[in-house]
């Protein structure tokens, strides 16, 4: 429920006492308005309705007690040739003005709104995903004294180490991992998002539970604490999936076929410490090997997983943090060397820092990804608005020229022109605010449409976008930055306006002038809508590119079902046997030409590379004598549809025991062989000199991204494999129709085999395009908003040139009475129509060669001055200018001669 009228006017009165210091020292000033903080946090709990209620009537009661009080906007007194006595209040008589002359006009307000609504709407949403991507600091206590160790994940024998020593360091550490956890009990897999967590995490945050209690150090104990696996779940998922009981604590969930018994909720609003991502289930990290089996990670020096944070002690700078922890850093190395690692890279492990870096906006993977291009997209949506802007200033122009006996004769009766300066921009503001409001509907809408976009079956992406002081701050500055840009183009054309023209009859002096402020911003407008839809073609032939590239492998007809046999009891050395009765049981599915089983897929999330040995002497880096690799069954390349060039395919030769095989690609071939391909062999490093046979050599085929170059790659047979984690892909082949539709029946097929085998299925197609999301969504929103640029100058210089054929009717008609054809009026309207365009164009093209090189790394197989996309663009905006400017001249083409110089 919304507080009440009374308190209202109270909140509002503290709030304008914030803009005078002395009275906001005052005690009572400062009690009104921690009073008003709080009924504000109060409001936003209950949610965005009641936090957007709030703001709209504390501001309409704020405007509303300003004038009640007789806030005078202004230094000087209204003058009494001006109307009403003295004392009137200035800014009442302004917004009252501003507000019957908006209403007289309903075509033009509207239009102007909706405009405004639309660009300050785009540039709200893109920058409350910004904000709360990059800028909002975590949901908990005192965010700014929060850590992150950086330089990557870490191993959990590390995080062993620093939590043995947190005291020294900090005020507390924690340690995390992102997973996806599988609550089903059987069957298909119902995933959710979770993480591991160490026994402090909530408690160093400060996040305490709604009910219940959150993790202890003794829950984080191996195998499970003095209560046995326990499990903090979110608000989210309290309500989602039992229905906000209480009786929760105590109850059973099901993760990863792993009963744990639910100790807390966290609080409404903590979605974790990754942002972009949402946890629903959070258990402990000691956990870990009653969920993975034996063979966990917990003590895997090589299993780089966690991430790790700690919060600085009251008083303790980062620098201070910092040093400490370099001067544990031999320690903790040394502690944790992994034995598998080579001898020539131990020292640069054993000297390579610990570094702190600030984490009060949290951790994300997304925010590397995504905050270049959706910069980039706000930069496009705030030159859109400016076009927006230039259009609402053309268009209160031309109704400012039937405004102008108006005007003049106010200033011929006493008016200054500072009054109706000031009545111009009253009705700019109310314009503009009037587009804010619609703009943060838009807003609100627009970024869940975005976010909704970034998100995948696989990866979805939880951002908070509730409105917070920075977002309405940039709202505000939009608002009035907007305001004033068209605003002053009004008011410029105040100083030209003369009293004498008051008692002419036809009062034409200045729209020369005006006309020519009009073209000057129809240029602007072609030359910004020219940069943007340059952007918009380079953004979308990447997408294109990407989406067309050809990828090595068919992506079409391919169901991938991944299956976790972690139940089964299959240990490392018997899952290969398991996986290929698993492949078997796939193939004889009706429908399925073929099956295959690998550690990964194409264009997959999982990746697995090596290091090859070299010759000495040889002139490759490090990085060049890597290698991608994936361990595959028969059948595999048939199955993804990747062509075979030499050798043969993986077999029943391929056994445990047998020769090491192996089938390389031609990037392989070219890289680290020599001669025949066939036949010959080469060295893993790192793996006590592993040797492998090539059997086999295919085409080059996308690993695991569509931008990256074709890749040497390795790939090895799956049964001769000793140490396969639970978790494989098995794909199928369907002879017709849409994959998933065999979906069901495939299920049925892996259930018989192993009934403990946990289940998710996705098409390979699905994958590829889940892949091309960024691009999919840059291109998408580029192509939009230079759409919409490209209509906005369209109907811009369609006003322009409709007003100068209207200011000519008569030149026009003597024209014609003197025997101009329709063809010639025409062709002279188009004439001073191209020259706008070329002006346009011009400048828009030289800021298009300026702005693309900023895009480059966003590009794919394109140059940022690509002069197909630049050609194309600038024939599209000619398209678009001579439909604009062929309206107007044909209708002047069509002007009786006698009416024009009757009228005239």
């Amino acid at each position: 429920m919304m507080p009440s009228r009374p308190a209202l006017a109270e909140r509002a009165l503290s709030w304008l006492l914030l803009a005078y210091p002395p009275l906001f020292r005052a005690r009572f000033a400062a009690r009104m308005h921690q009073s008003l903080l709080r009924e504000h946090d109060a409001a936003r709990s209950r949610g965005p309705a009641a936090h957007a209620a709030f703001w709209i009537l504390t501001v309409g009661d704020i405007i509303r007690f300003a004038a009640a009080l007789r806030v005078v906007a202004f230094r000087h007194p209204p003058r009494a040739e001006e109307g009403g006595p003295r004392m009137r209040p200035v800014l009442s008589v302004d917004w009252r003005d501003a507000w019957r002359s908006l209403r007289a006009a309903p075509l033009v307000t509207v239009i102007a709104v909706l405009s405004l609504g639309l660009g300050i709407g785009a540039n709200t949403a893109l920058f409350s995903i910004l904000n709360s991507l990059v800028l909002k600091s975590l949901p908990v206590r005192d965010p700014d004294r929060l850590m992150l160790v950086d330089h990557g994940s870490w191993t959990n024998p590390i995080w062993e180490e620093i939590r043995a020593r947190e005291g020294d360091i900090s005020d507390g550490a924690f340690a995390w991992a992102a997973e996806t956890f599988d609550l089903s009990s059987r069957g298909e897999t119902d995933p959710v998002e979770g993480i591991w967590a160490s026994g402090r995490l909530f408690e160093v945050l400060g996040v305490p539970a709604v009910i219940g209690r959150t993790f202890t150090s003794a829950d984080d104990a191996r195998g499970g604490g003095p209560d046995g696996p326990v499990a903090v779940i979110s608000y989210d998922l309290w309500h989602r999936r039992f229905g906000g009981e209480v009786g929760v604590i105590g109850r059973t969930l099901v993760v990863e076929r792993v009963p744990f018994t639910i100790i807390g909720v966290t609080p409404r609003g903590f979605f974790g410490p990754d942002v972009g991502r949402s946890y629903q289930v959070a258990i402990p990290i000691g956990t870990q090997p009653l969920v993975g089996g034996k063979g966990g990670v917990l003590d895997g020096r090589s299993d780089w997983w966690l991430e790790i944070m700690l919060r600085l002690k009251p008083g303790q700078s980062e620098a201070q943090a910092t040093a400490m922890l370099s001067a544990l850093q031999p320690q903790i190395r040394a502690a944790t060397l992994p034995a598998d690692l080579p001898a020539q890279e131990q020292p640069r492990y054993l000297s390579d820092p610990l570094k702190l870096l600030s984490a009060a906006s949290g951790r994300s993977p997304l925010r590397s990804r995504y905050e270049a291009p959706l910069t980039a997209i706000m930069v496009v949506v705030g030159i859109v608005l400016l076009i927006a802007c230039a259009n609402i200033a053309n268009l209160l122009l031309a109704r400012g020229a039937a405004r102008r006996r108006e005007l003049t004769l106010r200033v011929a009766l006493g008016a200054s022109r500072f009054r109706i300066v000031r009545q111009l921009l009253a009705e700019s503001l109310m314009l503009a605010g009037a587009g804010a409001l619609l703009g943060l509907a838009v807003a609100g809408a627009g970024s869940r449409l975005v976010v909704a976009q970034l998100s995948t079956m696989a990866n979805p992406v939880y951002l908070d976008l509730s409105f917070d002081w920075r977002v309405l701050g940039f709202t505000t500055l939009v608002t009035i930055t907007t305001a004033v840009l068209f605003g002053l183009a009004l008011a410029a054309g105040v100083r030209s306006i003369a009293p004498n023209e008051a008692v002419k009859e036809h009062a034409r002096g200045s729209s020369d002038r005006r006309l020519g402020v009009r073209q000057f911003l129809v240029v602007a407008q072609v030359a910004l809508s020219l940069a943007l839809v340059v952007g918009a073609g380079l953004f979308g032939r990447t997408f294109f590119a990407l989406a067309t590239r050809p990828s090595g492998f068919e992506r079409g007809s391919v169901l991938i079902a991944t299956v976790n046999v972690q139940k089964s009891g299959a240990n490392a050395a018997a899952r290969p046997e398991l996986f290929e009765r698993l492949r078997l049981a796939a193939a004889g599915v009706p429908a399925v030409r073929s099956a295959a089983v690998s550690f990964t897929t194409p264009v997959g999330d999982t990746g697995w590379n090596t290091g090859i040995t070299v010759p000495p002497g040889s002139t490759l880096t490090r990085r060049e004598r890597t290698a991608w690799i994936n361990a595959v069954s028969p059948a595999w390349f048939d199955t993804y549809g990747m062509r075979r060039v030499a050798g043969r395919d993986f077999d029943g030769r391929d056994q445990p025991g047998a020769p090491l095989a192996a089938i390389v690609n031609r990037a392989f071939v070219l890289r680290f062989l020599t001669g025949n391909a066939i036949g010959a062999r080469f060295t893993q490093a790192g793996r006590n000199g592993t040797s492998y046979e090539v059997v086999g050599v295919v085409e080059d085929a996308v690993y695991r991204s569509l931008r990256a170059e074709m890749a040497p790659t390795m790939f090895v047979p799956l049964a001769q494999q000793t140490d396969l984690g639970p978790s494989i892909s098995v794909g199928v082949r369907v002879a017709g129709g849409p994959p998933m539709a065999v979906a069901r029946s495939l299920a049925d097929a892996l259930q018989r085999e192993d009934p403990t085998a946990a289940l998710s299925f996705h098409s390979l197609e699905a994958q590829v395009n889940a892949s091309l999301t960024q691009e999919r969504l840059v291109a998408t929103l580029s192509a939009f908003f230079g759409g919409l640029a490209l209509l906005l100058a369209g109907v811009g210089l369609y006003g322009v040139t409709a007003y100068a054929v209207n200011a000519r009717r008569v030149e026009i008609g003597i024209r014609m009475a003197l025997g101009a054809t329709a063809t010639g009026v025409v062709r002279m309207i188009l004439r001073r129509v191209g020259w706008l365009m070329l002006a346009g164009v011009a400048i828009g093209g030289g800021l298009s060669v300026w702005a693309s090189r900023y895009i480059a790394a966003l590009l794919y197989g394109l140059r940022p001055f690509d002069p197909a996309t630049f050609a194309g663009a600038a024939l599209l905006l000619a398209v678009v200018g001579a439909l604009a400017g062929w309206l107007p001249a044909r209708r002047a083409a069509r002007v009786d001669p006698m009416i024009a110089l009757r009228d005239g």
